[in-house]
């Protein structure tokens, strides 16, 4: 990949229209040609060289298909929650415990975690993340629906904050439609969950904070 993301060069989103690249290059071109900044010719010759580099690229079909082609634009469809997994061989070290527990002693732990059950904390639902990671997918090839679609993969990670792969889609769609900003954002929780260790968020990151 680049050193910075192509379409962050030219500030258009991945869904642009060609017509729009054009339009981007020829308002940027004049914006930062040699010419026009005479007191800082070297920052915009660097600058000319990379509205350049991108506008060659993302101009020519066949660039730009290889380009959007790589490995970290790739939306991650694996839809089961890290919470069901967890929730699963909790439940079944739960009931081992219990088989050993005195009927006296397993009412007493009812008790307490009814009364922990009434805290406002975050609630996990890994069947409700797993639907909404979902409908994500369906949306996600569509360029009119990807902001619903990082709507429905935000709501996939509200019902489990560890699943990584709605978190690095939800950074997918807010770049696929140019929010770069949040991209980063999502990318770095990405991260954060898998414990540094995403090889795609880190190039993404990479090529979007460069």
């Amino acid at each position: 990949m680049a050193k910075r993301d192509y379409y962050l060069v030219l500030g258009i989103p991945p869904i642009a229209p060609p017509e729009d690249i054009k339009k981007a290059y020829r308002a940027l071109s004049k914006k930062y040609h040699p010419d026009a900044n005479p007191n800082n010719k070297a920052e915009a010759d660097k600058k000319m060289k990379e509205l350049i580099e991108a506008y060659n690229v993302l101009n020519d079909q066949q660039k730009r298909k290889d380009y959007d082609a790589q490995p970290q634009f790739k939306v991650r469809r694996f839809a089961k929650s890290s919470v069901r997994t967890k929730t699963k061989s909790n439940t079944q070290e739960k009931q081992k415990s219990l088989a050993n527990e005195s009927p006296v002693l397993r009412f007493i732990k009812k008790l307490f975690e009814k009364e922990n059950n009434k805290s406002d904390g975050p609630v996990t639902d890994p069947k409700q993340a797993d639907v909404h990671f979902t409908l994500g997918l369906s949306m996600s090839e569509t360029g009119s629906f990807m902001e619903s679609a990082c709507k429905e993969f935000k709501l996939a990670l509200k019902f489990d904050p560890n699943h990584k792969e709605a978190c690095y889609n939800m950074g997918l769609m807010y770049y696929k439609i140019g929010d770069f900003d949040n991209a980063v954002s999502a990318f770095e929780k990405c991260l954060e969950i898998s414990g540094g260790e995403d090889p795609a968020a880190r190039v993404m990151l990479a090529a979007l904070k460069s």
